[in-house]
């Protein structure tokens, strides 16, 4: 039977799996909508940047790379009338997906570093001008920022499936240890308690089934997305503002602490009908 400590040495025990599982169901819910949401942005973006051309006036400025601090006295260009057109295109889409304000909050020209990459962001809003290879660069990250979100998509998926098929049956687990819990065991034969005991060897064996399970498809799900070094594996990034890292784990061992306790009423009436009949 897993343990809280075996899987997840940092989270609390958790009283309650359903309440943990409903939490973990919705964290996927939110997070899949999101996903979605801004992957439609983006795609929003790339077909309203593709019909921007490039500037094509003489004597723009030439194109450079801002690497670090401004030398004193450097003043931004004045924006093009293609520059503007693409932050207006990126500000009405990108940034007005519903939860950007509460999920990331950050202006324009910090939204396209992290998208982007800082020189990418600095050629957008520094330069006076939109350049041809800025203007593929930016529909190039687009599209893979396009591909990521959509491969983000069916991850969240199949965690939401995983979820889901692991609350069914912890609940029915639940349940029935519930219902074993409530007989009075004091008033049972040796059978009778025998019986008992032989049901919970079976609650156990399917808490067991659960956390394998739950397992293997978790490493299938790391292999299938990569994450930056700032995150350890997908559960770390969806689950970070639940009590525990591992909803699922911390909620199988919550129903395993629940067949040990009626395991033990079990046993020690046992232990007393043996006495008795000694």
């Amino acid at each position: 039977m897993p343990t809280d400590s075996d899987d997840d040495p940092g989270a609390d025990p958790v009283a309650d799996p359903t309440s943990v599982l409903e939490g973990a169901r919705e964290t996927v819910r939110v997070e899949r909508r999101r996903t979605a949401d801004e992957r439609a942005a983006f795609a929003s973006f790339r077909s309203r940047l593709d019909a921007i051309p490039a500037t094509t006036a003489a004597g723009v400025t030439a194109d450079r790379r801002f690497d670090g601090p401004q030398p004193i006295g450097y003043e931004t260009p004045r924006m093009g009338t293609e520059l503007l057109a693409v932050r207006d295109a990126y500000q009405s889409t990108v940034m007005s997906v519903p939860h950007y304000e509460e999920e990331y909050n950050d202006t324009y020209a910090a939204s396209l570093a992290a998208e982007f990459g800082p020189e990418l962001a600095a050629a957008l809003t520094r330069e006076s001008a939109l350049h041809e290879h800025v203007r593929r660069s930016v529909l190039d990250q687009t599209t893979a920022a396009i591909e990521t979100r959509d491969e983000f998509e069916t991850v969240l998926e199949r965690e939401q499936a995983s979820v889901r098929a692991a609350s069914e049956e912890l609940r029915s687990l639940d349940d029935s240890v519930a219902s074993l819990g409530e007989t009075a065991v004091d008033r049972l034969d040796f059978g009778g308690l025998d019986a008992h005991r032989a049901r919970l060897e079976v609650l156990e064996r399917r808490c067991d089934e659960v956390a394998t399970t739950r397992q293997r498809e978790r490493v299938a799900v790391e292999q299938s997305m990569h994450f930056d070094g700032e995150t350890d594996d997908v559960q770390t990034y969806l689950y970070q503002d639940l009590p525990v890292t591992y909803p699922v784990l911390a909620a199988v061992a919550a129903v395993g602490r629940r067949i040990d306790a009626v395991r033990r009423d079990v046993e020690r009436a046992i232990i007393e009908v043996a006495g008795d009949e000694a």
